[in-house]
């Protein structure tokens, strides 16, 4: 929790003067029941009515004044409470950006969502309190305790048994309830998964008719977080019962030995009444307090699942400075030099990295081809290009330089990937083609439509290029996204673009018909990921993978004669296809 409270520095006025606004309604507060003393003993007694209306006026006026004061206090702890969840969720979001795929796979998806938004949550609730409760509930029971002493010293005694006990068993709940609550955070992680699978996947889950499978598996995670929940609520709610339990026996008491000192004529009704008030004052202070307990119980499991956030350092660190580039025909655009690569970042050992000792080289406008069964490693060289990932060992260069050496934005400019997983935003089309390039012109995007193959059907929306697209690009088909988002990766002028099985929704002509029109109008160098041998055979260099291991490389006619699973693989394709 202390982690978060440097963001408490940009609210240095509302942390100041709300708790002071809290402290004036808290004495106001706490010199009303000496005030009510002194209307019954001397004016209820005498029957003075003068007497009770002028104090009477001082009561109400003194419960308008602290109403101001607790407005202001509030105004207070809501402007800094809001700041603080927005400046972390902010500095979340950034630091989430900043990931590498690596960060992304530990955390998931639906675990780092529910911090963004619930944690926070949590966190600014208990700012708010920090600032509304955290003075008034000590200067009620300082306060109750000092001004009671002062009435009758003897009966004050009472307060000084209850106030040991019930901070023994605050400290008891806290103990108890502390595991529950960073429980119940990690199965609303597991509930959230879930239902974010389920919703993106909805299409799969009914083409396989698994409704019933997918029920049984929410209702069990959720079965879960409900018994840990009704677990820790349980055991709260005996909190405050047993405080109250206590506070009444402290009030019969006071009523008791209070009454005794009554007629023995050491205290007045009037003093007994206040004295009862302060016990009630004492005992909604410690209510609030175990309330506060339970609040900060949930916040720190709260604070220390963002701190994991805030706190993990991206395992690729991109560089600020520009380098300068010489861009040479005669030399290689890219370059692969003894590249080996594990999803265990620190795995060192060759023999047991997913890609083993890569090396080839890729010169300016020349198309590399990549083949390879499922799971052959394909997508991976992509990403270690793009650096979504980075090699354990060896190294890629891109333009003679180490792609490590170059900054993000840089980076970007150069290489472009369209990826396997097509991915539309919600707005127009127009706003999802200039995501590369923000200021692309209406000609640049309608240039790189034709290209793609896509500007056949894009001229026939409703709108052309300001139809609005649906959130994940429900409103067009599998083919049509593959061609937008190959449009997407086309404009802003790339010298390496990376297809990776873009195209594998495409029907034999038009895929023809793309890789053509790739040929004539890009000036680039092209990356092919492709699991059809059509698609990649007229490539300058072609490598073939298998579960990582380069098994062939060189043109098509190179590998029919020496690769044998490159041959097998065309010879069955070819077939089928005929």
């Amino acid at each position: 929790m202390t982690k978060l409270a440097k963001y408490l520095k940009f609210y240095k006025a509302q942390i100041i003067f709300g708790p002071i606004f809290k402290l004036i309604e808290t004495i106001l507060e706490l010199c009303c029941p000496i005030l009510v003393a002194k209307i019954i003993d001397y004016g209820v007694a005498n029957a003075d009515t003068g007497f009770i209306l002028k104090y009477g006026l001082i009561v109400v006026l003194l419960n308008i004044i602290g109403f101001g004061f607790a407005i202001a206090c509030q105004k207070c702890a809501s402007v800094t409470s809001v700041g603080v969840a927005t400046k972390i969720r902010e500095d979340m979001y950034r630091k989430i950006n900043s990931f590498s795929h690596a960060e992304i796979d530990k955390f998931g998806t639906s675990s780092m969502l529910t911090r963004l938004t619930n944690d926070v949550f949590q966190i600014e609730l208990m700012v708010s309190i920090l600032i509304r409760v955290a003075i008034r509930c000590p200067c009620l029971l300082i306060g109750s305790i000092i001004l009671s002493m002062g009435i009758n010293l003897k009966l004050s005694l009472v307060f000084l048994v209850v106030i040991p006990i019930l901070t023994i068993i605050l400290i008891m709940f806290t103990k108890k309830t502390m595991p529950f609550y960073k429980l119940v955070r990690q199965r609303l992680d597991v509930v959230s998964r879930i239902t974010r699978e389920n919703l993106s996947g909805v299409r799969v889950v009914r083409a396989f008719n698994h409704q019933e499978e997918e029920r049984e598996r929410f209702h069990e995670a959720n079965e879960k977080l409900v018994k840990t929940s009704i677990s820790v609520s349980q055991i709260s709610a005996l909190l405050n019962p047993l405080i109250f339990l206590i506070v009444d026996f402290a009030i019969i008491a006071i009523l008791w030995f209070g009454g005794i000192e009554v007629n023995v004529g050491g205290l007045s009704q009037g003093e007994l009444i206040a004295f009862c008030n302060y016990m009630v004052t004492l005992s909604n202070a410690l209510i609030t307090t175990s309330r506060i307990y339970v609040n900060f119980v949930q916040s720190t499991a709260s604070a220390h699942r963002i701190n994991e956030v805030l706190d993990t350092s991206p395992s690729i660190e991109f560089k600020d400075k520009r380098l300068n580039i010489t861009k040479d025909e005669n030399n290689p655009i890219l370059e692969f030099r003894g590249v080996g690569f594990s999803y265990n970042a620190k795995e060192t050992d060759p023999e047991r990295m997913f890609i083993k000792n890569l090396t080839f080289s890729l010169m300016p406008n020349e198309t590399l081809g990549i083949i390879g069964s499922t799971g052959s490693g394909k997508t991976t060289i992509a990403n270690l290009i793009t650096r979504f990932y980075d090699c354990n060992v060896g190294e890629i260069l891109l333009y003679g330089k180490n792609i490590k050496d170059y900054p993000l934005k840089q980076l970007r400019d150069i290489v472009s990937i369209t990826q396997q997983r097509s991915t539309l935003f919600s707005g127009t089309l127009r706003e999802n083609m200039q995501i590369r390039k923000s200021n692309a012109t209406d000609e640049e995007i309608i240039s790189a439509l034709k290209t793609s193959q896509a500007w056949d059907f894009v001229k026939d929306f409703p709108n052309t290029l300001d139809y609005k697209i649906m959130a994940g690009g429900k409103n067009v088909s599998g083919g049509q996204m593959q061609r937008l988002t190959i449009a997407r990766s086309l404009i802003g002028e790339p010298k390496l673009l990376i297809l990776d099985d873009s195209a594998s929704a495409l029907d034999f002509l038009t895929d023809l018909n793309l890789r053509k029109a790739l040929k004539k109008d890009l000036n680039c160098a092209t990356i092919i990921i492709s699991q059809r041998t059509t698609t990649i055979k007229n490539a300058d260099l072609i490598i073939v993978l298998d579960h990582g291991d380069v098994v062939g490389m060189g043109n098509h006619q190179d590998l029919m004669k020496d690769c044998t699973v490159y041959r097998e693989t065309y010879i069955s394709q070819t077939q089928r296809e005929e």
